[in-house]
């Protein structure tokens, strides 16, 4: 079989299943299983793949089909221009939250310092370290496993030296001193849990705990305001991100008073996706 012929059997195989992108998963599964880059693919489309390749590319398909993410059946997806080790039980980066980075990056102070809280594969410590060789982080997960991959991909870029790593189930055992940090960073659970049923199902093969925000979606962004402003330093901001506009009204409405609302921001498709405020 060559390579032309294995992406189009491929691409059918998903299309059948009722994948809304077969064509573009079809390309990235066929990369991965014959380790080759798309301008090989393109070069040379009547290649013929080895046997183990098409074995491979096959059992990668059916898992597709079965409804498993492609980022876990990749083990890698970029964000912010650069691959990241994804993984089973770790929440799967995703383009919309680089509004955070952006943002981030254009409040941080020279040699600033920020902290992210639920990092999980360490995705915005990772490229704020990346792009600005003048900050230090700190990394905060309940979960081990998303520890573990932070760990990896903060060590692929060589940014592990200016990252601090730490399990948590409760902010308050955070190592932080209190006007310390000049940015907080969160994309936390914000999912009402009576709405974690009806989600994708490929969605739902994601960490619950990721995704399950409490019974209104507001749990962990109301304990981040109780926790983030003495962390702060005078001028600091407290960044989140949102599902919704109306999701960030309603955080508008509950920040405490000494933090002053600067914004809703959008991402690349022009929905609500990020909020922030100052802490004065």
């Amino acid at each position: 079989m060559n390579l032309s012929e294995a992406r189009r059997r491929t691409a059918e195989r998903l299309r059948a299943s009722g994948l809304e992108s077969p064509a573009r998963e079809a390309e990235l599964l066929l990369l991965d299983a014959a380790g080759i880059s798309r301008s090989f693919l393109v070069a040379h489309p009547f290649f013929s793949l080895e046997d183990a390749a098409v074995r491979k590319l096959s059992e990668m398909t059916a898992r597709r089909c079965a409804g498993e993410p492609l980022q876990y059946i990749l083990g890698s997806w970029e964000f912010y221009g650069r691959p990241l080790h994804v993984a089973p039980g770790v929440l799967i980066p995703r383009s919309d939250t680089e509004v955070l980075v952006e943002q981030a990056l254009s409040s941080l102070p020279h040699e600033g310092r920020f902290l992210d809280w639920g990092t999980g594969s360490g995705c915005i410590p990772l490229a704020l370290l990346a792009e600005r060789p003048d900050l230090s982080a700190v990394a905060v997960d309940a979960n081990p496993r998303a520890l573990g991959l932070s760990w990896r991909n903060l060590k692929k870029y060589g940014l592990l030296s200016r990252c601090l790593l730490w399990h948590s189930r409760n902010p308050e055992d955070i190592p932080v001193r209190d006007e310390e940090l000049d940015l907080v960073v969160s994309n936390p659970p914000y999912i009402p849990s009576s709405r974690l049923s009806s989600l994708p199902g490929e969605v739902r093969k994601e960490p619950l705990s990721a995704l399950d925000g409490g019974e209104d979606g507001f749990c962990w962004y109301r304990e981040l305001f109780r926790w983030a402003p003495s962390k702060l330093r005078h001028g600091g901001r407290l960044l989140f991100e949102i599902g919704d506009g109306e999701q960030g009204g309603h955080l508008a409405e509950i920040a405490p008073s000494c933090l002053i609302f600067t914004g809703i921001f959008h991402d690349m498709s022009r929905k609500p996706r990020a909020v922030s405020w100052l802490r004065v």
